[in-house]
């Protein structure tokens, strides 16, 4: 399984206990304040914002919380100004590392950022270390239980998609970034369940993790990059067996 879906399914199984401990709101909550700034007010002609939107109420974030995070981003409300930045680094194996913020304190952030690639064996780098080993794509979900693999290819096809990676939990669509709402408002009227849309970065080439030990310590360094409130994506350029996968899952 490629990297990039390979963490994705992963994560999507964290999220569940990530919703249960009240971090999905914040993460919600600073997606649609940024959007708000970069785009405007106005869903229907922010699409970023509109899917923020989608996002906070599948998650049944409520519409006062909501409003308040677009006029926070409109600059009506006083409060925190986030700012989205990315982070660079290494993991075990040598593992390359993004990770995507927002932050009203880059100080703290790098900080943080920092003490949990040190802690957990990996490093910190400069910008431009890693990034060009990974490649700027749209990325959508789709709940794998919902769409069978081959209705959603040729669905996905239909509606412009790049690449579609199926899995256990989760089905991964990858579009040019540019065409990443168009295709999703085309998969959505051709009857396919989103579960999330968003802006990433897909992994170039991977590199495979072959013992018990790296492995472990490539997904605490990840959790744990997840779990700080100013991260909002993690993205990785590896790959584990199956049987590996199993041990450690």
């Amino acid at each position: 399984m490629a990297g990039h879906s390979h963490w994705a399914q992963i994560k999507h199984k964290k999220a569940k206990i990530d919703a249960q401990r009240g971090k999905l709101f914040s993460k919600l909550i600073r997606e649609i304040i940024v959007a708000t700034r970069l785009g405007g007010p106005n869903p229907e002609f922010n699409p970023r914002l509109r899917t923020a939107i989608e996002q906070a109420k599948k998650a049944n974030m409520p519409l006062e919380n909501i409003e308040r995070a677009i006029k926070k981003g409109a600059g009506e409300l006083g409060g925190e100004q986030f700012e989205e930045v990315i982070y660079e680094g290494y993991a075990p194996g040598g593992v390359a590392v993004m990770v995507m913020t927002t932050t009203d304190n880059r100080n703290r952030t790098t900080s943080e950022i920092r003490h949990v690639f040190t802690k957990h064996g990996g490093n910190l780098g400069s910008s431009g270390c890693v990034s060009y080993l990974f490649e700027r794509k749209g990325y959508i979900e789709v709940p794998a239980r919902e769409i069978s693999e081959d209705e959603l290819l040729e669905k996905a096809i239909e509606a412009g998609a790049e690449d579609v990676q199926p899995g256990e939990e989760i089905h991964i669509i990858y579009t040019v970034p540019e065409e990443l709402y168009d295709v999703k408002g085309k998969l959505e009227k051709a009857g396919v369940p989103i579960e999330k849309a968003q802006i990433t970065w897909k992994p170039v080439s991977t590199v495979q993790i072959t013992d018990e030990e790296t492995a472990q310590k490539v997904i605490k360094l990840l959790n744990a990059l997840e779990d700080l409130d100013d991260v909002q994506q993690v993205i990785a350029n590896f790959e584990i067996p199956e049987e590996i996968l199993q041990k450690i899952a």
